[in-house]
């Protein structure tokens, strides 16, 4: 099978859109001394559930696309953003433990199960995605703008609530690439590929560098193998970084062997 979309230019397009996201999660879960911090991906998994709570109040509703009006548009997103942003930074700051979202997660899932039966939490889609060439549209284009604006300027937010920043800007473009995001697993598995890219990553530009490869990868896979095997080779590809780099650390402990 083929793995990459038609024309061929959208497998990059939308490889480096996930992979954009991944990498903003990524780089607030790299911690100093090449620590990884866990707590950014609760405040992202709330973040995320935050915002999508914000639009179906503001009268977003599964189904068809809304016709709203742009300047309306621009302040649904503003509020959305601002959601995500002040629940996010908030858990991340107080270093709130990562079994919180995980928690969190569960619960909802189960309560909409509950409530809703077998298909909780519908895409809520906020406006109508413009096609800018065969395979590339403005939605794309702009979670990859946002993100590298807030890579970027990163180093602007104080320390203390920078990592909350990041993982609030990700569930939020997450969120508005993939508006069923929320639902069951897709948004672990943007956690899972965060870890891999901070694991690997000798330092943020290597981080971001890795999380935008592992995007391309997941298009690929997705491509060929389907959905169906998304989470398994998500964490497939975690446990063989995590691997690598205990492997990596053990040998460079190694004392040097005696030169005859």
């Amino acid at each position: 099978m083929n793995p990459f979309l038609d024309p061929w230019w959208a497998t990059p397009a939308e490889g480096l859109t996930q992979g954009a996201v991944f990498a903003l999660l990524a780089v607030a879960c790299a911690g100093p001394s090449r620590r990884v911090d866990l707590s950014p991906i609760g405040a992202f998994t709330l973040g995320l559930y935050a915002s999508s709570v914000v639009h179906l109040a503001l009268g977003f509703r599964p189904g068809p696309t809304p016709d709203v009006h742009p300047a309306l548009l621009v302040g649904c997103l503003a509020l959305g953003l601002f959601a995500a942003l002040a629940v996010a930074v908030p858990l991340t700051a107080a270093r709130w433990p990562f079994l919180l979202g995980a928690a969190v997660l569960v619960v909802v899932h189960l309560g909409a199960r509950l409530l809703r039966g077998d298909t909780p939490e519908p895409a809520i889609r906020l406006f109508r995605p413009h096609e800018l060439l065969p395979g590339v549209d403005d939605v794309q284009l702009l979670v990859i703008v946002v993100a590298a604006l807030a890579l970027a300027l990163r180093s602007h937010v104080p320390p203390i609530a920078v990592n909350g920043a990041l993982a609030g800007v990700a569930g939020f473009l997450y969120l508005l690439k993939v508006p069923g995001s929320a639902w069951y697993l897709t948004g672990v598995l943007v956690g899972v590929y965060a870890l891999t890219a901070a694991v690997l990553g000798l330092g943020a530009r290597a981080t971001i560098a890795v999380a935008l490869a592992l995007g391309l990868v997941q298009v690929c896979f997705e491509s060929v193998v389907g959905a169906r095997w998304w989470l398994p080779f998500a964490a497939a590809l975690l446990f063989a970084a995590i691997a690598f780099r205990l492997l990596r650390g053990r040998f460079r402990k190694a004392p040097a062997p005696a030169l005859a």
